[in-house]
């Protein structure tokens, strides 16, 4: 599988898009995050089988069984129980457990792998430079969705954007990961496996994973518990990234034992649901873990630097989005254009769709960036909106610092636009998550104003990028303590201290090319943050 073209495509893609401009050692590969949540993935299936008590895990075994019978029924797959030597694998020796007989070490092998696939696949969707370009994606759908009358190369981007989210219901990344996995194991896989047992037991585990990942509920068994092992408030993948993130960017400078995170991990059943949780004496480490995810948003994440480097690298593709469609000229070639970020899904042939693929990575766009960028360059005279662009790939590109913020903190951003000491203490609270109403009534006022200002004067460009985040905690997060579930809140108070903390941040970020505003341009942004704010 480590082999695949799908899967190492992930080498080229970044964790953190251009972070690397603010913080030089953030360099994570999407592939090597893939291989942590994986390995993570294990420990948490095995401790909570472990943990659990003995009838507990029994049941579970059993209804695992279950299902897996049904399946290989239903799909009329040729295996046999009895002889599973695959699953005499001494790499997984780590990750057994006792089990009553051998068809039942037999299952929970299979479901084994089947999570740590799901783990190591889970980010297998992802575009060039991640979330930045899944966001841009969807602004572009967001505005070719506002026009009356749309072109030929519009209509087209709106359908493969629609039918790949199901209707924007799906978030992107999601919905192509889930197909590419369905691609690497119905045909790119089967190029590396001769033995016909080991093609049935991969198509088992195929099912298997995309069950675990789409949240099914299968013959009365619910595959949401499996999921939550890779995405939920305390899963392998956040165990992962947070470390490497934090590592990468200084604000640690030695790693927290998450492993030990791990060994907490309980399976429960609770009025005849199982419930993945862990140990209320973990939750010291628990509460460390989910304070270190909140500081990598609010200090690293959101960082000036970074979220500016975000929001331009969102512009740019945005930017040759516009141009791709208002182009008249047909193009055959798609790989160097920026379409193939949605066209790669058109091509029928599957071994055609497998190099797109692969050919989908940082190295392509960033060549696509440049191809542009010298396109404007060596133009004798610019528009007003390439002269802009030009700046905004050069950054993109070569990390110069055209765009700068005028505040980069809360209390720059008071002083700026002049809040009052009344003001301060009125607003204090007021930022940090941002809700989709108010987000959307935001952006429209920043887009505003900057098409305001940009028309009346040639040299003067902006951009902005709002900060709006979550604290990572769901509300029905539990701890067990070896008799009941007890909700976090009635034992933590972290869910508020986070939220106290949260909403001591700037709203958004604007970036200029010019050192400072008017007194004009100040009062204006002033008066947008009230109207957006103040109720």
């Amino acid at each position: 599988m480590l082999q695949t073209k799908i899967l190492n495509r992930l080498q080229f893609i970044t964790q953190n898009a251009l972070a690397y401009f603010s913080y030089p050692s953030i360099t994570t590969k999407r592939f090597i995050h893939s291989l942590g949540t994986m390995h993570l993935s294990s420990y948490i299936f095995k401790n909570s089988l472990l943990n659990a008590n003995k009838e507990t895990k029994n049941q579970f075994l059993k209804d695992l069984k279950r299902v897996i019978k049904a399946i290989v029924q239903e799909e009329k797959l040729n295996i046999n129980f009895d002889d599973l030597s695959y699953f005499d694998n001494k790499a997984l020796y780590e990750f057994t457990i006792p089990t009553k007989n051998k068809k039942d070490r037999a299952v929970y092998t299979i479901f084994l792998q089947a999570i740590r696939i799901a783990g190591l696949m889970h980010d297998v969707g992802h575009l060039p430079f991640s979330h930045q370009i899944e966001n841009a994606l969807k602004k572009v759908y967001y505005e070719i969705s506002k026009k009356e009358k749309l072109e030929e190369k519009e209509l087209e981007f709106i359908k493969l954007y629609e039918d790949i989210t199901k209707n924007s219901t799906l978030v992107l990344h999601e919905a192509i990961g889930k197909e590419l996995i369905k691609l690497l194991f119905e045909f790119e896989i089967f190029d590396f496996i001769k033995d016909s047992n080991e093609k049935e037991l991969i198509k088992l585990i195929k099912t298997l994973c995309i069950y675990i990942l789409e949240d099914r509920v299968y013959k009365e068994f619910n595959f949401s518990t499996l999921h939550k092992i890779i995405d939920s408030t305390v899963d392998a993948d956040r165990l992962d990234y947070i470390n490497r993130d934090m590592l990468a960017s200084g604000y640690i400078t030695g790693p927290s034992d998450h492993i030990r995170i791990t060994k907490q991990a309980v399976l429960v059943k609770e009025e005849n649901s199982y419930h993945l949780s862990f140990f209320d004496m973990g939750l010291i480490d628990i509460e460390h873990m989910l304070e270190m995810r909140f500081n990598l948003y609010k200090k690293v994440i959101y960082n000036h630097g970074i979220a500016k480097t975000d929001a331009l690298l969102e512009n740019v593709v945005q930017f040759l989005s516009s141009k791709y469609f208002e182009s008249k000229e047909k193009k055959t070639d798609f790989l160097n254009g920026i379409s193939l970020l949605w066209d790669f899904q058109k091509e029928t042939n599957t071994d055609k769709k497998l190099d797109l693929i692969s050919i989908l990575d940082e190295n392509w766009l960033i060549s696509l960036f440049k191809n542009e960028y010298f396109t404007l360059k060596n133009k004798n005279t610019l528009s007003h909106l390439e002269k802009k662009y030009k700046y905004c790939f050069e950054e993109v590109l070569f990390g110069k610092r055209f765009f700068r913020s005028p505040w980069k903190n809360l209390n720059e951003f008071y002083k700026v636009l002049g809040f009052s000491t009344v003001e301060r203490y009125q607003f204090r609270e007021s930022f940090g998550y941002i809700t989709p109403k108010n987000l959307v009534k935001l952006q429209g006022l920043l887009d505003n104003f900057i098409k305001k200002w940009e028309n009346q004067e040639e040299e003067l460009f902006f951009t902005y990028q709002t900060v709006s985040f979550k604290i990572g905690i769901q509300k029905d997060f539990s701890l067990y303590d070896c008799e009941n579930l007890i909700n976090l809140d009635e034992i933590s108070t972290l869910r508020k201290r986070l939220k106290q903390s949260m909403r001591n941040t700037v709203p958004f970020y604007l970036y200029t090319n010019k050192k400072n505003m008017n007194e004009e341009m100040k009062e204006e942004l002033k008066t947008l943050v009230l109207s957006v704010f103040k109720d």
